[in-house]
């Protein structure tokens, strides 16, 4: 995949809303965080069920060490800048962005504190996400759905979640380029591989 084919990126999880843009600066909007749910009544609001969970241990710390290697991220991206993390009101994660000033970038955050895995997005996103892509393919055999935030105006960024267990789940949010637009490239198919290549790392973890 040609780094030119991602730029701005957007995380939307939860009620939560964080637009990263090249500049670093966050906007959060929405609802807050619900209150984590009690595992006996996971999965809900329609989400899988995660046949083979993986240990927590596998989203322990900061994805900017573990979600993909130098390698990859220089891979998707070209020449990046060094990556920034933040700790969020579902977990941490790790911004990518390029050197080129494209805006090309990746962001992966993994949710370790709602407790509520893929049950969130289907609870507090679903209802109201511009698109809701339900059919991707398990990554790995883990269920996998991807979507397009409120309030935005295309389809060129698409947030993709995978279920690791029932109470846990880490995200990968990309955006297409204008070349990839163009092309009539889907930014959720496209989040998914990256996705896949994550979840390789993560399960070396194990």
């Amino acid at each position: 995949m040609s780094h030119r084919i991602l730029t701005t990126l957007a995380l939307v999880t939860a009620g939560v809303t964080v637009l990263t843009a090249c500049t670093g600066k966050d906007n959060v909007a929405g609802t807050p965080t619900p209150a984590p749910t009690s595992s006996s009544n996971l999965p809900n609001s329609g989400a899988p069920t995660v046949d083979n969970p993986l240990p927590a241990k596998v989203l322990d710390g900061n994805p900017c060490d573990s979600a993909l290697t130098a390698e990859q991220v220089q891979g998707y991206l070209g020449q990046t800048n060094p990556p920034e993390s933040k700790d969020t009101e579902l977990g941490a994660t790790c911004d990518w962005a390029s050197a080129s000033g494209s805006a090309a970038g990746i962001l992966v955050g993994y949710d370790t504190k709602s407790e509520q895995g893929l049950s969130l997005p289907y609870k507090n996103v679903k209802p109201k996400a511009k698109r809701w892509v339900d059919d991707l393919d398990p990554v790995q055999g883990y269920p996998t759905v991807g979507y397009v935030g409120v309030g935005t105006t295309d389809d060129r960024t698409c947030v993709v979640v995978v279920g690791v267990a029932d109470d846990l789940a880490y995200s990968v949010s990309l955006s297409l380029g204008d070349s990839a637009v163009q092309a009539g490239k889907d930014a959720c198919r496209l989040g998914r591989g990256v996705a896949d290549t994550v979840l390789t790392n993560l399960k070396a973890r194990a």
